[in-house]
């Protein structure tokens, strides 16, 4: 009878993390292919691009076949703001900073402007 509770005791324990992390797992996935502009498309964003999008204001978000624009308006101020194109970002020209990559299912363009401080993304899926 202790061996028999001791198996069931094991196996819960054993069972309770990989639930857990099949649950997490299955969110990621979610949330990566979510194509909305309401439910997590900030960390949709973050996923699919690999920049962090701190603190915002979104300005619009439209759809159109495979094609994702999203426009924030970066909250960050003074140096906080040219740390984070910095760190993110290229600089381009004048006050524009760019950045722009892709990996096998997007193809994405990203820009910041620190003087108006509009953050944009555009992403393509293939």
């Amino acid at each position: 009878m202790k061996t028999r509770n001791l198996l069931i005791l094991i196996a819960v324990i054993i069972a309770i993390p990989l639930l857990l992390m099949q649950g997490c797992r299955s969110l990621v996935k979610n949330i990566y292919y979510s194509m909305d502009c309401n439910q997590f498309n900030i960390d949709h964003i973050e996923l699919r691009t690999g920049i962090d999008i701190p603190q915002i204001k979104r300005n619009y978000c439209e759809l159109t076949g495979t094609k994702r624009t999203v426009s924030f308006h970066l909250l960050k101020t003074g140096q906080e703001k040219t740390d984070y194109a910095e760190k993110y970002f290229h600089w381009s020209e004048g006050h524009l900073f760019i950045n722009e990559g892709s990996n096998e299912d997007t193809r994405w363009f990203a820009s910041l402007d620190t003087l108006t401080s509009e953050l944009i993304f555009e992403l393509h899926y293939q």
